[in-house]
C-alpha cells in the first residue's frame, strides 16, 4: 500500500531536507520509499542534493567501522548510504563479510 503525505508532513519533508536531513533518513522517517522523497521534493521545486558516493576515504570509513563490528544498517545510517551500498562497496573492496549473525562466513 502506498502512503501519501498531508500538506503538512509534506512541508516538514521539505523543511527537514532543506536543514540537511538525507532523502534516506526522510524516506525512514515519513515511511516512504526515497525516490517519493525526491518526487516531493522536486514538487516543490527544492534542487536535490547530489548522493554520497562511496569514495575510497568513505569505504576506508565503512571497512573500520564494519572491522569493529558495526551492522552493515549502522555504517550505512553513520554515513547516510543505504545498507546494501555499504554491502557492496565491502564486497567490492574485498572484505570477508560476516553472516546475518555476525559470524565470519
Amino acid at each position: 500500500m502506498n502512503r501519501r503525505l498531508s500538506p503538512a508532513e509534506q512541508t516538514q519533508l521539505v523543511e527537514e531536507y532543506r536543514g540537511g536531513r538525507s532523502t534516506y533518513e526522510l524516506a525512514h522517517q515519513f515511511r516512504i520509499h526515497r525516490r517519493t522523497v525526491v518526487t516531493h521534493l522536486e514538487r516543490h521545486g527544492v534542487p536535490v542534493r547530489p548522493q554520497l558516493k562511496m569514495t575510497p576515504t568513505v569505504v576506508e570509513q565503512a571497512k573500520r567501522l564494519y572491522a569493529d563490528g558495526h551492522s552493515l544498517a549502522a555504517i550505512g545510517d553513520d554515513l547516510g548510504v543505504d545498507a546494501t551500498t555499504v554491502l557492496n562497496a565491502l564486497k567490492k573492496a574485498g572484505v570477508n563479510l560476516r553472516d546475518t549473525h555476525g559470524r565470519p562466513r
